[in-house]
């Protein structure tokens, strides 16, 4: 009777696995954080997910080339640089030695790219080393010092177009039109970093491949940062003093009187993640990388793909579909609190006990097994057993 009131305590015990996860989600203790030690296994992972698209594996260097050269004419410096990169796992056993050797030789990447490059036939390597800049020569070049204009949203008239849109048309899509106000600093101050993500963030929104769910959770969270119905009533009203509720300077106003300060925080570390993905890869490869989401969750894996693998990732994700396989080559670390370590020790002290009660159930079980298998095969047991029956049965005159 004991131990089934052991084993039914343990079950009662076993909710601490349920809440080791809330732990874990309600604190954010897995991170998915850049670190020197898991980086070589991510870069791995997406060069091993690059080397899947091989499709003949007996031409495996032509069709190498081949990838290469198509994000050259489509202007993909980043996919074609991705591509070429990972050599060592897309390119036959003795090129692919040749990469793993440049690379031994401590020079990273830039060894890789100068190696790949004489692997390459003539012609896609000239359009490479005329299109691409080499890794090699970015700090002595006059790129790499005076960077050139960003793209921003934070431009006045835009906004004041697509005000008079929202308040004359009741359907319009409000999301560039909110962005554009986040970039003009109306609802906080923005980073350069964020405004990047901005810009590719509606990038991606106009992709036909953009994830709807996605879509429509990003629509949700901009609503709560900056409620529509509530700016339209302030336009509104700081329109009756002068002017037209559309106008720039109405319109401003009611933006930033309308913003919810704790949503619009949520929406700028979102962006920062996005800027961190443009800055790590390019512009366009982030507006793919962001189609490979499910939800907002997911951005922290992907920035982490694009700092760890970089390159590697943008054409990675040009290429893959859309199924999951890209955000889990990104595997962030757990760090433990004193709630989580509680949690699960409960559990483990849960589970060892169920199990303990259950080898003793099995092993009383076996052993009376085994006594009433010897006791069949004892004659003196049998004549003591009927011997004992007919005694108790017994009755004198």
């Amino acid at each position: 009777m004991w131990i089934g009131l052991v084993f039914n305590l343990c079950l009662l015990l076993l909710p601490a696995a349920a809440a080791g996860v809330f732990i874990i989600s309600r604190d954010r203790l897995y991170a998915y954080e850049y670190s020197e030690a898991g980086a070589r296994s991510i870069i791995d992972r997406v060069e091993k997910l690059n080397a899947s698209l091989i499709q003949v594996d007996f031409d495996r260097q032509r069709q190498w080339d081949n990838m290469v050269a198509m994000e050259l004419m489509a202007n993909d410096s980043s996919a074609a640089r991705g591509f070429l990169l990972s050599g060592a796992t897309m390119l036959p056993p003795r090129s692919a030695e040749l990469l793993r050797h440049a690379a031994s030789e401590g020079a990273g990447d830039a060894a890789i790219e100068v190696a790949a490059l004489q692997l390459l036939l003539p012609g896609t390597r000239e359009r490479y080393q005329a299109n691409v800049q080499l890794l090699s020569l970015r700090p002595n070049t006059a790129t790499a010092t005076s960077t050139p204009a960003a793209a921003t949203l934070a431009d006045p008239r835009d906004f004041e177009l697509m005000a008079r849109a929202l308040l004359a048309e009741l359907e319009t899509d409000p999301l560039q039109f909110v962005l554009t106000g986040f970039s003009l600093g109306l609802a906080g101050d923005m980073s350069a970093r964020m405004n990047d993500g901005a810009v590719a963030l509606v990038a991606a929104a106009r992709r036909e491949d953009f994830p709807e769910q996605l879509a429509t959770e990003l629509r949700t969270l901009l609503a709560q940062a900056m409620p529509v119905e509530s700016f339209r009533t302030a336009a509104r009203l700081s329109a009756e003093e002068r002017g037209q509720p559309g106008d720039f300077d109405n319109a401003s106003v009611a933006f930033a009187a309308s913003v919810n300060q704790e949503a619009a925080a949520r929406v700028r570390a979102l962006l920062a993640q996005i800027g961190d993905i443009s800055a790590a890869t390019s512009p366009v490869a982030a507006e793919t990388l962001l189609t490979h989401a499910a939800t907002t969750n997911d951005f922290t894996r992907l920035r982490l793909l694009a700092l760890t693998a970089g390159d590697r990732a943008a054409a990675a994700a040009k290429r893959l579909p859309r199924d999951g396989r890209l955000l889990l080559a990104a595997r962030g670390e757990l760090t433990f609190n004193r709630d989580l370590t509680l949690a699960l020790a409960a559990m483990a002290l849960s589970i060892a006990g169920m199990l303990a009660m259950i080898l003793l159930k099995a092993f009383q079980g076996a052993r009376d097994g085994i006594r009433r298998l010897n006791h069949e095969d004892d004659p003196e047991y049998e004549d003591s057993e009927l011997l004992e029956i007919s005694t108790n049965n017994w009755r004198p005159l």
